[in-house]
């Protein structure tokens, strides 16, 4: 079905996704008087604190008709290494049963150009407006994420990103928030897009 490979697509757009479960909250939040070794530490227990994360994307789309894509996302195997100011772990997701990601991925937070923290639907939303080609492009398919979820995500060159999926509101601003103090620390820029 066309709806579900432009969901896939959608959903991969260079945009390496984690999962954070129902978790208790980390000890306590990075700020700006903690070390880089401590704010590292601080984040590796934020991501690994992570379960597995239910949802499902309902595509509603004009032209090619509408659906619905059950997913399970898992983050794991989580180090934050202050030395290198990389954040090292294992992703893993599923769509329909099956497995569409198993990497690991390493993320160097020197690279990072900004850090945003918003809802899946606003980053769909600048996507769109990133990607269209004519002023008079309109989009025509919409999508609703059930649970709601919240995304923070970091830009480096060429417009990549990189970035964690939450359920949790007040858990992806402490992630943001403690992200952006460990890329201030590691030599990056955390001006928001």
């Amino acid at each position: 079905m066309k709806v579900n490979c432009r969901l896939a697509a959608l959903l991969a757009c260079g945009i390496a996704f984690s999962a954070w479960g129902q978790q208790s909250a980390p000890p306590h939040s990075a700020g700006g008087a903690q070390s880089l070794a401590a704010t590292m530490q601080i984040v590796q227990i934020e991501l690994s604190e992570i379960g597995k994360l239910h949802f499902v994307v309902h595509v509603f789309d004009k032209e090619e008709g509408n659906g619905a894509s059950p997913y399970i996302a898992e983050i794991g195997r989580v180090v934050a290494d202050p030395a290198s100011c990389t954040i090292r772990y294992h992703w893993w997701r599923s769509m329909h049963g099956e497995v569409v990601n198993d990497e690991d991925v390493s993320l160097s937070l020197h690279d990072v150009l900004g850090l945003s923290m918003l809802t899946n639907e606003q980053h769909e939303k600048q996507v769109f407006e990133k990607e269209k080609t004519s002023p008079d492009e309109k989009q025509t398919s919409f999508t609703k994420w059930d649970p709601p979820l919240f995304m923070v995500v970091m830009r480096t060159a060429g417009d990549n990103e990189e970035g964690f999926l939450l359920a949790d509101e007040k858990k992806a601003a402490r992630l943001a928030k403690d992200l952006k103090h460990a890329v201030e620390l590691c030599g990056g820029k955390n001006v928001p897009f």
